[in-house]
């Protein structure tokens, strides 16, 4: 397709506000845009700054950039595909803010490629600068986005880009976790959840309210806010589409170790259909099941670099308090379920499996289960016995408040 071509492909879906083709004309990973960068060749920066007026304002400069992206893209020049992808967005946002919601699929096009191609672009330059410059630029860019749509008076309804909110605050949220700064999502949910005019997050396409409950999930997660985490989690899970794997291994990732933490276990059929988590997370649920603290702790360690690089490593960190709870009511049961046991009971059990600690140790630990609401009763110190409540000394962790 020559150039000339290419600029008069726009005039008639443009006239009739139609996206889906425009959608096709802009994209950066398509047979359009591999064509173009093979026919049209570089873009010179005169005519970039000079584009001509064979269609409306802003759409010749908008086209030319296009062009120039997908040229640097594909000849691997990443940093300056994601630089043109930027002054294309420059351009696109003075058009839109006279548009209505019809423009919408046009956006959610021209930010997620400016957000792969700020990726891309970072990948050259973080190993030199340690810095993802691209991508922080890319964020500002989103939540530009974000914002235009958010803020939208001028259409109602349907026709309002109010409709585009909570995918543009999802992508929002997505670049914050990404460049490591996930506490500005407070700012994006906030700014969703105080306007009384913007629509109900039940009439978004369900793909956006999945995204919308994993992030809501995920700020809950890393706050400490474990019920809060467990409920939006299992809502985005149960109902991601079936054919997005690999999403709902990302929202498993997060929601195994929330369970574990409260004593529910995933089943082996669901764990089969992702070998990854089934890999990591199988032998920390069998230890649990079994009070088997050795092999727990002997697991985190071998586990550690990823559980660190999946950020849940303190969550199953805690959810060892569940396996120890384990041993000491086997050792409860051992010793005929009586009301009270010596210290030294529990020190046994532990040594049993290779735990070696010493009775001060112990002591601290059986109070410190009794504190959190693991074991219901009192340690007399100057006895050094523990005395056990009478009927369910050790609550089923799901009924355990955190």
């Amino acid at each position: 397709m020559k150039l000339q071509q290419y600029i008069n492909s726009f005039t008639a879906p443009l006239a009739a506000e139609d996206a889906r083709p425009l959608v096709r004309l802009l994209a950066c990973r398509n047979k359009t845009a591999r064509g173009l960068s093979d026919t049209v060749g570089a873009i010179e920066e005169r005519r970039l700054q000079n584009p001509g007026h064979s269609l409306p304002e802003p759409w010749d400069g908008i086209a030319l950039r296009h062009c120039a992206c997908v040229h640097a893209l594909y000849t691997n020049k990443y940093q300056e595909a994601y630089t043109h992808q930027n002054a294309l967005l420059s351009l696109f946002f003075r058009w839109l803010q006279d548009q209505s919601s019809w423009a919408l699929p046009i956006l959610y096009q021209l930010l997620q490629d400016l957000r792969d191609l700020a990726e891309q672009a970072d990948q050259v330059s973080f190993a030199s600068t340690g810095k993802t410059q691209a991508l922080e630029e890319c964020t500002r860019t989103v939540s530009k986005g974000f914002s235009m749509c958010a803020t939208d008076r001028m259409f109602k309804g349907a026709e309002s880009r109010r409709v585009g909110v909570y995918y543009l605050a999802c992508l929002s949220m997505k670049c914050y976790f990404k460049v490591g700064k996930p506490n500005l999502c407070k700012n994006i949910i906030r700014a969703v959840t105080s306007d009384p005019k913007t629509p109900p997050v039940d009439e978004a396409p369900l793909t956006d309210q999945v995204s919308w409950h994993f992030y809501i999930g995920m700020l809950a997660f890393l706050a400490g806010e474990d019920k809060k985490a467990d409920e939006e989690l299992s809502w985005a899970f149960e109902h991601c589409p079936l054919e997005s794997v690999r999403n709902q291994e990302l929202i498993l990732t997060y929601l195994i170790p929330l369970r574990l933490l409260r004593g529910r276990f995933p089943s082996r059929a669901l764990l089969a259909r992702y070998p990854r988590l089934d890999e990591t997370f199988s032998p920390f649920i069998e230890s649990i099941k079994s009070g088997d603290v050795r092999e727990y702790d002997e697991r985190l360690e071998w586990a550690q670099p990823r559980l660190v690089g999946m950020s849940v490593y303190l969550v199953v960190e805690r959810a060892r308090e569940g396996c120890l709870r384990g041993l000491f009511k086997k050792a409860w049961v051992a010793s005929e379920k009586s009301s009270r046991l010596p210290t030294s009971t529990f020190r046994t059990a532990l040594r049993l499996h290779r735990v070696e600690v010493d009775s001060d140790e112990v002591e601290c630990m059986v109070a410190n289960m009794i504190y959190r609401g693991f074991i219901k009763g009192y340690i007399s110190h100057e006895k050094q016995m523990v005395v056990l409540a009478k009927t369910n000394p050790f609550p089923n962790l799901h009924t355990i408040a955190r």
